[in-house]
């Protein structure tokens, strides 16, 4: 049995030997983690994974990158998997505008702070900041694209991306509200793609023999675009004007070749990178303006020599 006085004194140095582990060397401080809640069911998507763990490397932070597949439903159980992980912060595209409206809300009570990415929630819940391209203003150059490729004149159909998603909502609401300065252009159709090239050949193919004067094509996303014009050149129907939106390596080298007409420029890996960016900055304290808008262009024949696609 060990004197009472050597008791405390060992006490005291194993107390004192824990507050030194504790403070640590300062070099060797936990890297901020960030968990990155997005969807990888399109090259641009992956493209923004890249952008988000290659700015988390140089930066030093920990980007932990999950994939929601389209589903709201998968996407809340990711954000409470973050809020069990205890994550620094969260970098959020959103799969469903109302859904998520509830895992906003769960990452605020938890005290975790949220970079919305590319799409938007519902009114609701509280965020730091958003990023990403203006998808509406991308859906206007692109329909302006497509007006001006037809004269602003006759039938064109809608290809669409996922329902209710923020970029589906949005880049519709553009060519209806850049339609509304070209009486003569009727859309003739709306159908969803969901993200599938193979889809959208199969409802091209059912458009282009329901709809013998079709004009044009506006579809959301250039993979879609460039299937919906592969499915025309497949049917003798290549005089039919076709605008995508993205500005991926692919759909600027079928701007070269004529497949395709045009297309607005998104940069995806900006966007990721952005988000870690800005969700680094506020960990660190600094004030942070409520949008972060990224530009987006027109591509054109005429000037696609001058863009290098980011996916």
């Amino acid at each position: 049995m060990l004197p009472r006085e050597l008791l405390r004194y060992t006490s005291l140095l194993l107390l004192a030997s824990g507050v030194l582990m504790g403070c640590g060397n300062p070099g060797q401080a936990k890297a901020p983690q960030i968990g990155f809640l997005m969807t990888l069911d399109d090259p641009y998507w992956q493209n923004m994974r890249l952008g988000a763990l290659d700015e988390g490397k140089k930066l030093g932070a920990e980007v932990t990158i999950t994939n929601a597949k389209e589903d709201p439903v998968l996407q809340i159980q990711q954000i409470q998997e973050m809020i069990g992980k205890q994550v620094n912060a969260v970098c959020l595209v959103p799969m469903k505008r109302e859904p998520l409206v509830a895992g906003l809300q769960a990452l605020s009570q938890a005290g975790i702070p949220v970079i919305l990415v590319n799409r938007t929630v519902a009114d609701g819940c509280e965020f730091v900041s958003y990023t990403g391209t203006d998808t509406y203003q991308g859906g206007v150059t692109s329909a302006k694209i497509l007006m001006e490729a037809i004269g602003g004149q006759g039938g064109i159909v809608e290809l669409h991306q996922h329902v209710g998603t923020a970029p589906e909502i949005a880049r519709s609401q553009a060519l209806r509200d850049v339609m509304k300065d070209f009486p003569g252009v009727t859309v003739l159709a709306r159908v969803p793609h969901d993200g599938d090239r193979g889809k959208a050949v199969t409802e091209m193919q059912t458009l282009l023999a329901k709809f013998p004067d079709l004009k044009g094509v506006y579809v959301h996303g250039d993979p879609q675009a460039i299937a919906a014009a592969e499915a025309c050149r497949d049917a003798g129907r290549s005089n039919i004007a076709i605008v995508g939106m993205g500005g991926s390596e692919e759909a600027i080298a079928a701007i070269k070749e004529g497949k395709i007409t045009g297309t607005s420029f998104q940069q995806p890996e900006e966007e990721g990178r952005n988000a870690v960016r800005l969700a680094l900055k506020h960990l660190k304290g600094e004030p942070l303006d409520k949008e972060y808008l990224i530009p987006c262009p027109p591509i054109t024949k005429a000037n696609a020599d001058q863009f290098k696609g980011q996916f």
